[in-house]
């Protein structure tokens, strides 16, 4: 276990015996490293509740692992999931893997509690260590939640109802500065662009999804997506999920609901909107509702207070979202290492007719250097 000082503030809930949890900061605790770590002390520990057993039900390997558990309380028995860093080998391999996990703590813990008109996760617990990061969250399962899936497609007004929870997060944070925000650093750009070194070895080897002969280039590739980097306009800045695809979504009673919060980073908003519009639609439904979608996306901004007067008309506006579907090209150079070959030929396929259809690249190259940008 690592033993330093571990912070969370749980969302208000209470559990068990009605005990409503509050901020707590616990000095010198020790969060379990492996699964077997996760005894019914620890778990009393945290929740404050005495639990009695703990009946490991499912596994979830992945980038963290998320275990399934039943825990027998005093009073009746609650099904939890336990999301972290529990594969050692993994973490010793890639050990910045680490401020993921603890990025996803520090959503809980820190942004969630305010995000009103956006419907999460229940978490019971959250924290971390320098070497740990562990959510205690509800079961979606337990209460028959369904998961999205890549390979499939939304209808149109499904995508619609998860656009309003993009803009219910966007609004939160809209026109945030990253000084309000000194513990979320700046990962993203640098990661795809570490990604986009072996671009040409993946998208040209064998069994890889078409994309267009141009979308092959990773020299050209590499130069637009640093453009597009350097020329994001601030006036579309919030708080991003930061990897929206269906792989990170729930149905709540047939409604379209975001789970994973490990990429979350201040950027343009429509990098979510674009992305998330595009990987969830049949390129046809895409072509055919992308604006009514925009348009809507920006009613709801205004809802939840957003006083900008934006309309899907305005050129600057238009330039971001197209711009924003260079989210995109990490399914197209996504290895079958990171997603199964089914997903990464879905996807890439959306997001390849998107930057064509819009002929981002061009649209990027052909935009002066910027004088200020996110």
């Amino acid at each position: 276990m690592a033993n330093t000082m571990v912070e969370h503030m749980p969302m208000n809930t209470t559990l068990g015996g009605g005990l409503e949890q509050t901020l707590q900061i616990i000095p010198n605790s020790q969060l379990p490293s492996i699964i077997h770590e996760i005894t019914p002390q620890w778990l009393s520990s945290i929740l404050g509740v005495k639990v009695k057993s703990v009946k490991r039900t499912g596994e979830l390997p992945g980038t963290a692992t998320k275990l399934f558990v039943t825990a027998k309380l005093e009073n009746g028995e609650k099904r939890f999931c336990i999301k972290g860093g529990f594969n050692p080998a993994f973490i010793e391999q890639m050990p910045w893997i680490v401020m993921i996990y603890q990025r996803e703590v520090e959503f809980f813990n820190r942004i969630a509690p305010g995000l009103k008109g956006m419907d999460l996760p229940r978490s019971w617990w959250a924290g971390h260590t320098s070497a740990q990061g562990i959510v205690v969250m509800e079961d979606l399962a337990a209460r028959g939640c369904q998961f999205g899936n890549p390979v499939e497609t939304w209808p149109v007004y499904r995508v619609r109802q998860g656009v309003e929870q993009l803009a219910a997060l966007h609004a939160k944070t809209w026109g945030v500065s990253p000084d309000e925000y000194p513990w979320l650093t700046s990962d993203y750009d640098q990661a795809i662009l570490t990604l986009m070194q072996t671009y040409n070895a993946v998208v040209n080897s064998p069994d890889r999804p078409y994309v267009h002969e141009y979308l092959r280039d990773q020299e050209r590739i590499t130069a637009v997506l640093k453009k597009h980097y350097r020329s994001r306009n601030p006036k579309f800045q919030a708080l991003l999920h930061g990897d929206a695809h269906l792989g990170n979504t729930y149905l709540d009673r047939g409604a379209p609901r975001f789970l994973d919060w490990q990429m979350i980073h201040i950027g343009s908003a429509f990098h979510d909107v674009a992305y998330y519009i595009t990987g969830a639609l049949t390129v046809e439904n895409r072509r055919a509702y992308e604006w009514k979608l925009i348009d809507h996306y920006l009613s709801v901004l205004r809802k939840f207070g957003v006083r900008q007067n934006l309309k899907s008309s305005d050129e600057e506006l238009r330039t971001e979202y197209k711009k924003s579907f260079l989210a995109g090209i990490g399914w197209i150079m996504c290895p079958y290492e990171m997603q199964p070959r089914d997903c990464v030929h879905a996807m890439a396929a959306r997001y390849a007719a998107a930057l064509d259809d819009h002929k981002v690249l061009e649209l990027v190259e052909s935009l002066p250097e910027p004088k200020t940008a996110i």
